[in-house]
């Protein structure tokens, strides 16, 4: 089973910060300034209760969520912290080999993997805290996934960022780092979409602490009416 443990706050964007955000796509020297107003409007993330979920029901969301070009992410992430700690066994067709592992040794994760499975445990939020239905998985950098609540009429913009960093910590830096460039999207929906409807934002960061232990931080974005 696949432990995931979650954390979550919410931020609520005034004018002053809508403005600060649309501001930064043009003039990166006003970041600053916005990752300042950002952390006086943050509250504390709140842990929410964790999950214990499937293999197979992460091979179904990476199938349904994920536009990476991954055919088995968890084998290929399974092997890479194998490979990491203790090196790796393989059986290349002839005589069985070990592959060992030195500190001096740098070794890349695999990349395409782990963001597959981001974008299945975004899938897996959106559907269990949300009741999120799938509307589409827009080609682009962000979001990653736009979905409704079909009793609410909420649609959520879904982004996500994901890293083998293995510390709880690099959740919340992801989040932190991906929020300027994910709120300009958040806003410029708000304001194109002529309509009573409520439009959230929904930014993840997930860490693999180990093939079978994740962590998520949530950031949940809404723009003050």
């Amino acid at each position: 089973m696949i432990e995931i443990s979650l954390e979550k706050r919410c931020l609520t964007i005034d004018p002053i910060t809508g403005a600060l955000a649309q501001a930064v796509a043009s003039r990166a020297a006003l970041s600053s300034a916005l990752l300042t107003r950002l952390e006086q409007l943050a509250v504390p993330y709140t842990p929410l209760p964790g999950w214990s979920v499937h293999p197979h029901t992460m091979r179904a969301l990476v199938r349904r969520y994920s536009v990476q070009a991954a055919s088995y992410p968890l084998e290929e992430v399974a092997q890479w912290f194998a490979y990491q700690r203790y090196g790796l066994f393989l059986l290349p067709g002839y005589q069985p080999r070990f592959f060992s592992h030195t500190e001096q040794q740098p070794i890349s994760p695999p990349r395409g993997a782990i963001d597959a499975l981001g974008e299945a445990c975004l899938g897996l939020l959106l559907q269990y805290l949300y009741q999120g239905r799938l509307l589409a998985r827009p080609v682009a950098a962000a979001p990653h996934v736009v979905c409704v609540n079909p009793t609410t009429q909420t649609l959520y913009l879904g982004a996500v960022q994901a890293t083998a960093e293995q510390t709880v910590e690099a959740s919340q830096r992801l989040v932190d780092r991906a929020l300027p460039r994910f709120l300009p999207l958040v806003l410029a929906a708000n304001t194109l979409h002529h309509s009573t409807q409520p439009i959230l934002g929904l930014l993840v960061g997930i860490t693999l602490l180990s093939h079978e232990q994740w962590h998520c931080a949530l950031a949940e974005v809404r723009v003050a009416a």
